[in-house]
């Protein structure tokens, strides 16, 4: 399972980043995304060599957008979201550590 929270600064993910990994959790187990942050590009292939795409089941490389584009659900357009999969035993105390870190918005996926 995946619990997604956005938060407005970065301050505030590095303290969810810092309480996950005391906690056992590993980097590679989160996505982080800044939701504000768009470029533009002219062409698939300029987007590649600047940035990493994450691919979805439902997308395709044809089209280029922000991580966040591809998360059903989530309400707020601005901050940074961080994605964590976690074994759903997790999820209780993952959504607190969130909730204090200052999440504004955590949904599930």
């Amino acid at each position: 399972m995946r619990l997604i929270a956005r938060f407005p600064n970065k301050e505030q993910v590095g303290f969810l980043v810092d309480s996950l990994r005391n906690s056992g959790f590993d980097r590679k187990d989160m996505i982080i995304s800044d939701l504000g942050e768009e470029q533009e590009f002219k062409s698939i292939e300029d987007a590649a060599e600047e940035m990493p795409l994450i691919k979805t089941e439902l997308e395709s490389l044809s089209k280029v957008g922000t991580f966040g584009d591809s998360i059903k659900g989530l309400k707020g357009r601005d901050g940074i979201i961080v994605a964590v999969e976690l074994p759903k035993h997790d999820a209780t105390r993952v959504r607190e550590m969130m909730e204090q870190s200052g999440a504004v918005e955590i949904i599930q996926d």
